[in-house]
């Protein structure tokens, strides 16, 4: 496995987010690109501080490797084992550093 960097933990789900493009007419982003990402999908309720400061309830905490290109105005969409799908936008954006600094996970609450 010469130059293969595996995850700290298993990623077996994937997760597709739906980067924002540009601002429609009325401000609003247009759907741009999509990227796959491997994840660890947990789904459990938390309640988290979103990008406001405020307290929101997340319905999935999804793990991904490293620093992950995630803003707030994505889309994710992850769909379970039993074809229920969620489709939403973060609430809170969390990356995870080792001692020297280095993004190790990104969670993500949805």
């Amino acid at each position: 496995m010469d130059g293969v960097v595996m995850p700290i933990i298993p990623m077996k789900q994937t997760v597709i987010v739906t980067k924002a493009g540009a601002l429609d007419g009325w401000a609003e982003p247009t759907p741009g690109e999509e990227i796959t990402y491997k994840a660890r999908v947990t789904e459990e309720t938390n309640v988290v501080t979103n990008e406001l400061g405020k307290e929101a309830v997340a319905k999935l905490r999804i793990t991904l490797d490293k620093l992950a290109d995630i803003s707030y105005d994505d889309v994710i969409t992850y769909t379970n084992e039993l074809d229920v799908t969620v489709k939403r936008k973060p609430l809170s954006i969390a990356p995870k550093r080792m001692l020297n600094a280095r993004a190790i996970v990104t969670e993500v609450y949805v």
